[in-house]
């Protein structure tokens, strides 16, 4: 009996979820977002032209890139969380959130521009995805 609860115990820990991304509190304010995105587990610091950028990632399930504005960008300071989570498709689809703490009129133009480029990637992702299918299909054309 104990060997077969032995047995089964590896089997257990790959049954369990994965876990969830990371999401944005804003009420706690621009710098302790800074912070806290910085003690992620497995938080991997990088930039992007001036921003200021953490990803965290749950391979090929979940990937979230947290992007911090920096002095003298539009709608600093704030915050924009992508989170790219890969669906039973294939397709990883993007959604954002954002935090502004500066001037609510770029924040704004910051958000729509965020949304824009979440469907342009999440398109992207489709378009790869349905390319794939027509070249494993038997039907497909080459």
């Amino acid at each position: 009996m104990t060997l077969a609860m032995a047995a089964l115990a590896p089997c257990q820990a790959f049954a369990q979820p994965s876990p969830p991304p990371p999401d944005l509190d804003c009420s706690i304010g621009f710098e302790a977002l800074r912070n806290w995105a910085a003690w992620l587990p497995g938080a991997e610091r990088g930039s992007a032209g001036n921003h200021d950028v953490v990803t965290v990632t749950q391979p090929d399930v979940w990937r979230v890139e947290i992007t911090f504005t920096g002095p003298g960008q539009n709608a600093h300071p704030a915050v924009v969380l992508r989170k790219f989570v890969k669906q039973v498709t294939g397709v990883w689809t993007a959604q954002s959130k954002s935090c502004g703490f500066g001037d609510q009129l770029q924040f704004s133009e910051l958000v729509a521009e965020t949304k824009a480029e979440d469907s342009r990637l999440t398109n992207m992702s489709r378009a790869e995805v349905e390319e794939q299918k027509k070249k494993l299909s038997p039907l497909g054309t080459p």
